[in-house]
């Protein structure tokens, strides 16, 4: 069996904001593969307690949720997202 290469267009912490990515590919026809996963904790003394929750007045959301499409359909799917939803942002901290 041949794996085939895949290429990230999208990446949010913002569940609505996934939904209508979805949608938006749906209607164009572009084949994805959605997923939503949990940050993994940082190891060590407290590991498990994601401070940013006491922190904040507001709850903060640990869910990850990525799109990812074939990497010949990368550009068209960026297409149909740029300027829709969320752009993509690196990875870190503050995502």
């Amino acid at each position: 069996m041949r794996l085939k290469k895949t290429a990230l267009v999208y990446r949010s912490k913002d569940e609505n904001d996934f939904a209508a990515a979805k949608t938006l590919l749906t209607e164009a026809g572009v084949a994805f593969s959605p997923f939503a996963a949990e940050e993994s904790p940082v190891s060590g003394c407290g590991g498990k307690v994601d401070h940013r929750r006491y922190i904040k007045t507001r709850p903060v959301s640990s869910v990850i949720y990525r799109i990812e499409v074939d990497a010949a359909d990368k550009e068209r799917a960026e297409s149909v997202l740029e300027g829709k939803v969320q752009p993509v942002r690196s990875y870190g901290v503050g995502l």
